[in-house]
């Protein structure tokens, strides 16, 4: 079997997916079609995931991967000109992408490129890029009407007193900060987690 590798991406505001079940989704549709060696799963804005593109990539050409899945183009880049680059790194090193919602496949059997897939997925690129743009500009039109109609953005009004509050409950973390310990001898001699002397230390800092 062939080798293939699987890209899994999310922005963390992109509240309808998922990496997990995009993972397991193109696992199960393609896991006895290739053999599946490596899944790379994350979560990062796809106009700024260009550096794990290339460490995709260059995994892709030092492992002789054949076959790139992804479930959407939009999972590996939003970016029309990243996209672009992506396949033509892809081409050059004869790897096959296959965008699985589309059922698409940039190479033929032969290992020759497929013009016509090539194609379309160069004008679904350009919507993906003005998706984001219009999910954009309705997340700025919403804050903005947030705004005229008297909402306020920032800290919540009390949130002065839940700080005090919770140096209050844990003025043993502020004490021992303040004595000069590190973060590590803190949580020794409170026996409280990472997050929660990480979370006080910003607060006195």
């Amino acid at each position: 079997m062939q080798k293939a590798i699987i890209i899994s991406r999310c922005s963390t505001n992109e509240n309808r997916q998922d990496v997990t079940r995009q993972s397991q989704e193109l696992t199960k549709n393609y896991g006895n079609q290739f053999n599946i060696v490596k899944e790379f799963t994350y979560y990062k804005s796809g106009t700024k995931n260009d550096e794990v593109n290339a460490e995709i990539l260059d995994y892709a050409i030092k492992n002789d991967i054949k076959h790139i899945i992804a479930i959407e183009i939009s999972r590996i880049s939003r970016k029309i000109s990243s996209f672009a680059l992506f396949l033509e790194k892809c081409n050059e090193n004869k790897i096959n992408i296959i965008i699985d919602n589309f059922k698409l496949h940039t190479l033929l059997p032969s290992g020759e490129i497929n013009g016509m897939v090539q194609t379309m997925l160069s004008i679904a690129s350009t919507f993906t890029s003005l998706e984001l743009s219009m999910i954009k500009e309705r997340l700025n039109s919403g804050r903005d009407k947030f705004i005229r109609d008297g909402g306020k953005l920032g800290r919540k009004v009390g949130s002065e007193k839940d700080t005090k509050k919770l140096l209050t409950e844990h003025s043993d973390i502020v004490k021992f900060l303040k004595q000069g310990q590190s973060v590590r001898n803190v949580m020794k001699l409170t026996s409280k987690s990472s997050g929660t002397v990480q979370k006080i230390k910003k607060m006195v800092a």
